[in-house]
């Protein structure tokens, strides 16, 4: 029997379209207790948790439940490339993000200038064009009416703040009373972070989070999600006590439920709980394997279901029994267990997913070769060994990163052509 499939259930929210992305948050979502202590409480959060256990949900769930009643800033400074990345500290880019925001909404809405005192004129006027230069400025002034466009553009510009750390609870208070003048009880800022953050990611998070004068108005709010790897007694010593940490953990139960949310929508009701594709056994395998790599992550368990319906419709079978655990293994490596490479913390290594594997020197350069050449077969001469020496280095690498030393995901060769990488990221 092959099952009526919807794939848009599995997708990341921008490969939806925005009538999936509706069905989804009714279908799909399920709620857990932290982000009402997320939404209710008014001092600066940090939301901690592991890899895949629905910490950017919530920060979407927390920006879905804010619309409307603050002004949403959506910081993604730490998912940019380096030649992308706006300059300054975590105010700037809220006073960036936010004077884009109001600018378009006055467009749309030119009767809201009528709210603005004559200092919140010039504090907008000031920032259009502090942030995003003349020319953005001069082309705001043209999609309004005249009388508008007149009256801001006879406001000379001043540097009201020239510098990016002068007078923080002024640019503060500034801009939350220009919010509220919107009607947005608050300011709030999102920031989400990369499930393995770098070096120079995690020295920028941490300068964040020291930088104390932000935090002081509890008008303006940023609810940061971190990774295991920036402990809580890192956080709590960085912000002096004044960041609330809440930590997201799903049950099994949640767990259970979020699969059967998705299980349904995906299937038009067909399939309604695991149970109904899974063997007793290959459940238990699955919730070890699971265990191993993530902990307990619900979104581990989707990924898991995803592959498990399109394996069913291959075979038309109703129910995996314990056979399916390879393929189905082998599908969640290849797809969502990329590898990169370090260093990491001065240790040489790369990453399996959200795992570290260390490496000595030798066998992490050979690696190294691999990832530089993506993809092209890589001979004893290109890796400037011999023979010999290739042959033992490439099979100390799979010893350390296949999962599975019978069938390589990760490292491929073709004898006498040679070796190549398959699977990562650089």
């Amino acid at each position: 029997m092959r099952l009526n499939l919807s794939r848009w259930v599995f997708k990341p929210p921008d490969e939806r379209l925005p009538e999936e992305n509706e069905r989804w948050w009714n279908e799909c979502y399920l709620p857990q207790a932290v982000e009402d202590i997320l939404e209710n409480r008014s001092q600066w959060c940090v939301l901690a948790g592991g890899y895949q256990g629905g910490k950017s949900t919530a920060l979407a769930a927390l920006a879905r439940n804010m619309e409307g009643r603050a002004l949403l800033i959506h910081d993604d400074f730490l998912f940019r490339p380096e030649q992308e990345k706006p300059q300054g500290n975590i105010l700037q880019r809220v006073l960036r993000s936010a004077s884009r925001t109001l600018r378009q909404d006055l467009v749309k809405d030119p009767g809201k200038f009528s709210l603005l005192s004559p200092t919140q004129m010039e504090f907008l006027r000031w920032s259009v064009e502090k942030f995003h230069g003349r020319r953005a400025f001069l082309r705001w002034l043209d999609g309004l009416p005249q009388d508008i466009s007149q009256s801001l553009q006879a406001i000379e510009f001043e540097d009201l703040y020239p510098s990016p750390t002068s007078d923080v609870g002024g640019q503060v208070e500034e801009l939350v009373n220009l919010g509220a003048k919107f009607g947005c009880q608050q300011v709030l800022t999102i920031v989400d972070c990369p499930p393995l953050p770098n070096h120079d990611q995690i020295e920028e998070i941490e300068g964040m989070l020291s930088w104390l004068e932000p935090m002081q108005d509890i008008r303006l709010k940023a609810v940061i999600a971190l990774p295991p790897s920036i402990p809580a007694q890192k956080i709590r010593e960085l912000s002096r006590g004044r960041v609330s940490i809440l930590k997201l953990e799903s049950t099994p139960d949640h767990a259970a439920k979020v699969v059967s949310r998705h299980l349904s929508a995906a299937t038009e009701g067909s399939v309604q709980k695991a149970e109904q594709i899974f063997t007793p056994k290959l459940t238990a395998q699955l919730r070890e394997f699971v265990q191993g790599e993530f902990g307990s992550a619900v979104g581990a368990w989707l990924k898991i279901v995803e592959i498990a319906l399109e394996r069913i419709n291959e075979i038309e079978k109703t129910t995996l029994g314990i056979e399916a655990l390879p393929d189905i293994k082998r599908a969640f490596y290849e797809r969502f267990m990329l590898l990169r490479l370090g260093p990491e913390g001065g240790e040489l290594g790369c990453w399996r997913g959200r795992k570290w594997i260390p490496l000595d020197r030798a066998v992490y350069d050979f690696l190294t070769v691999l990832i530089h050449h993506k993809g092209k077969r890589i001979n004893h001469e290109m890796a400037h060994t011999t023979k010999g020496n290739l042959h033992t280095l490439a099979k100390r690498l799979r010893a350390a990163i296949e999962p599975d030393g019978g069938r390589s995901i990760y490292i491929k060769n073709i004898k006498g052509e040679g070796y190549w990488l398959e699977h990562f990221i650089t």
